[in-house]
């Protein structure tokens, strides 16, 4: 964030260099108080003051609150560091005398600016304290220049048109806040949304994937809605985040699966099937007619058995653990289970957890042979098709070579009766 606040100084320093020609500095002179208070001092004191109170201003946060009569004063203050026993007492002195004029001008300035830009100033700690400058730099900086821009005709007391600009900034800066809130409360599951999205789950793990896409929407919208709900965004980000996990390891599960089984759209296009969100599906019917065979999916399977996990664990009190892959849900279970030992019929409860993870493995066990019967089914019947395609094949050519014959003989008689 460090660095981010400097390539904004950065980028107001570069505006106010551009846009204004004339120093604000112009007609400020130092008062008999500010030249005492620089007379009793050596020069090496003079110039050490002077850079004391320009490092004050500094983090008073005078750079973007007044900016300008910031960057003369530290001009004043590199000339006078260049005089430093070059130049005569009464010029340090007179230079010093001058930079406290304008730093004390700066701070009336910040007062003013202050007061004026209170709410643009609290979004501004708001979208910092939201990490807006990293997660939208873009953003950002055109909010923060924005700002600027007004805060320069603060400074040179320029007030046309300040109250309608500053209507459009404060809505800019409030969309953009509730924009960094969001983005802070959901970027994971935005990432991880878009990797399940890369790695096909909409197709290996369409409902799973699905519901992390609903669950995203719909904590952005209550988030749009009650941005300055702490407790409410937290709670948002942290089951948009559950549902995105959950999605990219049952789509995982679904892949390992397909991998073990070599289940693939190559495997699958070979026996004229069609491999189709992680399951197996028969060929298409002619229109109006059914297949009669319903289609199963690896995501239904694996979903069934993390049913089965789930409800060992809930007998256990753990939390939910579905946002974890299921070798390390089953890892936690036993874990659970172990620990349940020492407890009264804990034995008995221990071997009745073996035989509910057991049960769960059988679970998914069964449900792959039923695919790879269903596979091989799908097989059989497509070699069916493929031999009565070959058969109506050689039937249209054996009705092709009688008409050719038709033909042939009707030229025939037709020859015969010109003669």
């Amino acid at each position: 964030m460090y660095f981010g606040q400097i390539r904004i100084l950065c980028v107001v320093c570069a505006f106010f260099l551009a846009g204004c020609t004339t120093p604000v500095s112009t007609n400020i002179k130092p008062s008999a108080e500010h030249v005492a208070k620089y007379s009793e001092l050596s020069d090496l004191n003079v110039v050490a003051t002077l850079e004391k109170n320009v490092n004050d201003a500094r983090k008073a946060n005078m750079p973007f609150l007044a900016p300008s009569y910031f960057r003369e004063a530290s001009q004043v203050l590199s000339e006078s560091q260049s005089a430093l026993g070059n130049k005569s007492r009464d010029v340090l002195v007179s230079n010093a005398a001058k930079g406290d004029a304008i730093l004390e001008k700066g701070r009336a300035i910040m007062a003013i600016v202050q007061y004026r830009f209170a709410k643009e100033l609290e979004y501004k700690t708001q979208l910092e304290e939201h990490d807006a400058p990293k997660l939208l730099p873009r953003e950002y900086e055109k909010a923060m220049g924005d700002l600027s821009g007004l805060i320069g005709k603060v400074e040179r007391e320029q007030p046309e048109s300040i109250e309608r600009e500053k209507t459009a900034l404060l809505q800019s800066m409030l969309d953009l806040v509730i924009k960094a809130i969001q983005e802070g409360a959901l970027h994971e599951s935005e990432l991880i949304n878009a990797d399940s999205r890369m790695k096909n789950a909409d197709k290996q793990a369409p409902v799973t994937y699905a519901q992390a896409l609903r669950v995203y929407q719909d904590a952005k919208s209550r988030i749009a809605a009650a941005h300055d709900d702490k407790e409410l965004v937290q709670r948002l980000g942290a089951e948009a985040t559950f549902a995105a996990h959950h999605a990219q390891q049952i789509n995982e599960r679904v892949a390992l699966l397909q991998t073990q089984l070599k289940i693939s759209a190559a495997s699958v296009a070979s026996v004229g099937g069609v491999m189709n969100s992680g399951g197996v599906q028969e060929n298409a019917q002619p229109e109006g007619k059914s297949s009669g065979t319903e289609r199963v999916t690896l995501e239904k399977i694996v979903l069934q058995e993390e049913d089965r996990l789930q409800s060992i664990a809930a007998a256990l009190k753990l939390r939910d653990l579905r946002d974890l892959p299921l070798e390390k849900q089953v890892e936690a279970i036993r874990r659970a289970a172990a620990d349940a030992v020492n407890q009264p019929n804990g034995a008995t409860a221990i071997q009745d957890y073996e035989e509910r993870l057991k049960a769960a493995n059988n679970g998914i066990q069964q449900g792959v042979a039923e695919l790879e019967q269903k596979d091989k089914q799908l097989a059989e019947k497509n070699d069916q098709l493929s031999r009565k395609d070959k058969q109506l094949a050689d039937k249209d050519k054996q009705l092709t070579e009688k008409d050719s014959q038709i033909k042939t003989l009707k030229k025939k008689l037709q020859t015969m009766k010109l003669l």
